[in-house]
């Protein structure tokens, strides 16, 4: 393929223009000026002093903060629509059932479609154009006059964030090298929680007509600042453009990284591949359907913990204790606490490894959902132990936010990019958002149904079991992916020699 080989040729252009061969190449990077970088002798420049690939992966974090204030959003606007006498909208329990749980539908569909997308035009391209369905979401909610638009707006923004989940960790992933790729591609859940952190405390303040636009100028500004950036690497070598990958590579990852040897061989890998979708051959392979099964029960067990639930009915669940502590103060005091508390474990996943952090994870779930149902449970037939403890519920849930920011918050969507193979990334990826948005409409549409059914404390009861379940399925089936190259996780998946050696599935861990 042929690419622009001016010396001033800007690299955002590639994987969006041909470009055109040439004995030198001269490399501008947007973000800082050096020296330009010369293909045909193979000449480095001084080192930077922060690497552009943390500039990019923070560009396209950015749409996470956008996609956490949407998953935010239900529950302060909730709260303001039910208690503000002037509210124009005053939904019944069952509006807010709908609210809260249609952001689960569209992201179904979102998901199941960025997968091809970004493979088609490009991880960059899905995600620019993605901002049109997040701000036509969040206008439709703006200007609403009744319910029905805000379930509309609702569902259109899903749509955006299954999207998003999908081409923001694989682009993550993809500028990554292999000593910060977990901590690359964690962020991504950490970016959402400080998203939802913002949409619970600047909520608090304003109304849920003005939050829907501050989601609007979220994600627009994600925009404006990812359009600076350049295509995955892993993208530009798909389209036959060897140079166009080793020039963005070098770009974002900075000298020291042998990058023609690494597109050298993922360049060999694609080439070696089919084209278009996953074959039903391809499909029945172990390191295809196993990664592809853990990753759809890890995103069963981390909505079925009941964690979308707390999120969005977190006003609810404090108005037993609002005595003891506002309940907008305590769902602000749940953000924070989640922002922490998944930093911290982005921060230290490659360092302890993913299996330990998920077991943790399920452990103190299931422990602070006990104690809180228990807490329930005695406070029916007892109003003085409700009025003495009323700390508990807050108590509980902090120690929940933090078990599940732990581990499941983040773990399972990395899990999801490292156990599947290049070939089936985007596809798995797809399938997984849908089963986890699946799941999470499930939980926050069954949540008030199953209080009436089965109490409160019934309720999470019933979640603190799964949660028990979950850890025993991390010790017996989930992989330990710290530290190893790709290759060597997909053939724990393919051990036995039987099967097709001319069945050729791309393992390289870019």
């Amino acid at each position: 393929m042929e690419f622009i080989t001016s010396p001033g040729a800007d690299i955002m252009t590639y994987g969006s223009s041909k470009r055109r061969k040439s004995t030198a190449i001269a490399l501008k990077n947007p973000v800082d000026e050096g020296p330009t970088i010369h293909l045909e002798d193979g000449t480095f420049g001084p080192s930077r002093k922060m690497r552009k690939m943390y500039f990019a992966a923070f560009s396209a974090l950015l749409m996470a903060v956008a996609m956490g204030i949407a998953v935010g959003y239900s529950a302060p606007a909730t709260y303001d629509m039910t208690t503000r006498p002037l509210s124009p909208i005053q939904p019944t329990k069952d509006d807010i059932t709908w609210i809260g749980s249609v952001l689960a539908i569209g992201a179904m569909s979102g998901g199941l479609l960025a997968g091809p997308i970004a493979d088609k035009i490009g991880r960059k391209t899905t995600l620019i154009l993605n901002i049109i369905p997040f701000t036509a979401g969040w206008f439709s909610i703006c200007f609403a006059e009744n319910v029905n638009a805000i379930i509309a707006g609702r569902l259109i923004t899903g749509i955006a964030c299954g999207v998003v989940s999908v081409a923001v960790p694989m682009y993550c992933v993809e500028i990554s090298t292999p000593e910060v790729r977990g901590f690359l591609g964690s962020s991504f859940q950490g970016f959402m929680v400080i998203g939802n952190l913002l949409s619970v405390v600047i909520g608090s303040f304003i109304t849920w007509e003005y939050l829907a636009l501050v989601g609007a100028g979220i994600a627009t500004l994600g925009l404006v600042c990812f359009f600076l950036m350049p295509e995955s690497p892993r993208w530009i070598l798909a389209q036959d453009d060897m140079e166009g990958g080793i020039i963005v590579m070098r770009d974002l990852q900075g000298d020291h990284v042998d990058v023609e040897d690494e597109c050298t061989k993922l360049y060999n890998d694609l080439i070696s591949q089919p084209k278009g979708l996953l074959t039903l051959k391809e499909c029945m392979h172990p390191t295809v359907y196993k990664p592809a099964l853990i990753s759809i029960v890890l995103m069963f067990f981390q909505q079925f913990s009941g964690s979308n639930a707390v999120l969005f009915y977190s006003s609810s669940i404090f108005e037993a204790s609002k005595d003891f502590l506002n309940p907008k103060k305590s769902t602000i005091i749940l953000g924070a606490v989640q922002v922490v508390a998944t930093l911290f474990s982005n921060v230290i996943v490659d360092k302890v490894g993913r299996k330990i952090l998920l077991f943790l994870s399920g452990s103190l779930m299931s422990l602070s959902l006990t104690v809180l149902s228990t807490y329930y449970y005695v406070s029916v037939e007892n109003a003085r132990f409700e009025d003495n403890y009323n700390w508990i519920p807050l108590a509980s849930l902090i120690l929940f936010l933090c078990g599940f920011s732990l581990g499941y918050g983040s773990i399972p969507w990395l899990l999801t990019v490292e156990m599947v193979p290049l070939r089936a990334r985007s596809t798995i990826g797809g399938l997984a958002t849908f089963a986890n948005g699946l799941f999470a409409f499930i939980i926050t549409k069954t949540f008030s149904k199953l209080e009436d059914i089965a109490h409160t404390y019934g309720t999470f009861w019933t979640y603190a079991a799964l949660s028990f379940v979950g850890c025993f399925f991390v010790i017996l089936v989930v992989p330990e992916t710290k530290g190893k190259e790709l290759e060597d996780i997909s053939s724990q998946f393919c051990k036995s020699k039987k099967n097709n050696p001319e069945l050729s599935i791309s393992v390289i861990s870019k």
